[in-house]
């Protein structure tokens, strides 16, 4: 794992455009398909987990640049 990840995992994000309850909400979503995709293999939740939350942080931060344009 990224140490960029890891920092985005403590609290807030700056820049953020989803709100903290509707980014849970979509990395809760996006670790459950990725558990089905990969075969819903036991034992694997915080991999599935973490590469769930540095996806939609990586759409936040492209639709937050969008804004900055």
């Amino acid at each position: 794992m990224s140490n960029k990840s890891s920092a985005k995992r403590k609290g807030k994000r700056s820049g953020s455009c989803l709100p903290e309850k509707e980014r849970d909400e979509s990395v809760r979503l996006a670790a459950y398909y990725l558990w089905k995709k990969k075969g819903e293999r036991h034992g694997e939740n915080r991999d599935d987990w973490f590469e769930a939350e540095e996806s939609v942080d990586d759409i936040d931060d492209s639709i937050a640049e969008s804004f900055d344009d």
